[in-house]
């Protein structure tokens, strides 16, 4: 039983030779140990078409090693180029199963998506096209609102307007540092569309804080050993002092969250219990349309009625949030999750063969004309 795990050449030469990164391929080989199962770890382009096999790494021996192309994978790769498509395709072409196929997806076809399900409706902000219309009846309606690349990740790009008075400012995320203008609404339609990007406009929600910054949280939703969704744990996201956003790229920082629940005075279990089951609900949604999701990584907000928000939802979580919070065994279980899911596959799909073959020689059996069996002559007692 063999699982594979997908990333880019960059980050597997980087692994091999032993660079700090966010990636563990130790806690996949644990987790993959526990279910019987061998883990290799490959890259798109080390990979041998006409003989289906891959050049891979074990992850311990400095060398590749040429084996065949696993019936499992997980994808850690950003599959958004046109060469990186067609190739999953051509794994999925050869019966592979990929999870986590998609990881970069647009946020309005996200959002799009779970508001079909009436039930998420009370936990979705105000999220759509950027337009003069949308903005403004946006900005008329709430405190601030946030323009937001539909598919960028780490926080770049991001742009918060907010009224002071009669003015309108804006605040421009670029790589950590906020720039800070006045602009009307027209600067603001023409800024969008200065942008290589296409922007979604979102209602902002007011953030509780920590130490005078904003937080949300990052949870974690996968699925597990049984092909369920499983919520493995949350931790918040604190943003350095005067950021709009609080991604860690960005300079924002990790912590407990029972360390925040303390601070705030809030009843933690009864705050991830309702997470959680939000997380999971959003999940099961996005399942239904988007084959081959097992990973999530939720950005959740919540106000100060202990009300939560989705900000967005990610395809490729880097599980760093919690490493730097300390929570070690959580970052390890969103390591281990993913692997117990796809040894649940592999046992599925020898399931299935074995069930195919079974049906294979019950076919090939009934086609025998009973002329043509042959029952020997021992086997028959005749009585008078």
């Amino acid at each position: 039983m063999m699982i594979g795990v997908l990333y880019p050449e960059s980050l597997l030469n980087q692994l091999i030779r032993k660079k700090f990164s966010y990636e563990k391929p130790d806690f996949y080989v644990e987790a993959a140990r526990k279910t019987g199962s061998e883990i290799i770890f490959f890259c798109l382009s080390d990979i041998s078409w006409k003989k289906g096999t891959v050049k891979s790494w074990n992850g311990a021996e400095a060398e590749l090693v040429k084996r065949e192309l696993p019936p499992v994978i997980i994808n850690r790769t950003r599959t958004n180029s046109p060469l990186h498509k067609k190739w999953i395709q051509r794994l999925k072409a050869r019966g592979k199963i990929i999870f986590n196929e998609h990881n970069v997806i647009s946020k309005l076809k996200i959002h799009h998506i779970l508001s079909k399900n009436n039930k998420l409706l009370p936990y979705l902000p105000v999220t759509d096209s950027v337009t003069h219309q949308s903005v403004s009846e946006l900005i008329e309606q709430n405190p601030c609102l946030f323009l937001k690349p539909r598919s960028a990740s780490v926080g770049n790009g991001i742009i918060r307007i907010s009224r002071n008075n009669q003015d309108m400012v804006a605040e421009v995320n670029i790589l950590g540092q906020t720039k800070r203008h006045k602009v009307g609404i027209d600067q603001i339609i023409n800024l969008i569309k200065s942008k290589k990007r296409s922007y979604l406009v979102q209602q902002g929600i007011s953030l509780m804080e920590y130490e005078g910054n904003p937080v949300d949280f990052r949870v974690s939703i996968q699925k597990d050993g049984k092909g369920r969704w499983h919520y493995t744990g949350m931790v918040g996201k604190v943003a350095k002092k005067g950021a709009i956003v609080t991604n860690l790229h960005c300079g924002g920082h990790s912590i407990k969250v029972s360390e925040l629940f303390r601070n705030w005075g809030w009843k933690g279990v009864e705050i991830e219990r309702k997470v959680s089951k939000l997380g999971i609900l959003i999940a099961q949604t996005l399942d239904q349309e988007l084959p081959h999701i097992a990973d999530l990584g939720l950005d959740i907000a919540i106000d100060e009625h202990q009300h939560p928000w989705l900000i967005e939802a990610n395809f490729r979580d880097l599980r760093i949030t919690f490493r730097d919070a300390g929570e070690k065994d959580k970052w390890r279980a969103t390591f281990a999750t993913p692997v117990y899911y796809a040894a649940h596959l592999i046992k599925k799909l020898k399931e299935q063969e074995n069930r195919d073959l079974l049906k294979q020689n019950e076919l090939k059996i009934s086609a025998v004309p009973a002329a043509d069996i042959i029952i020997p002559n021992s086997s028959i007692v005749i009585k008078e």
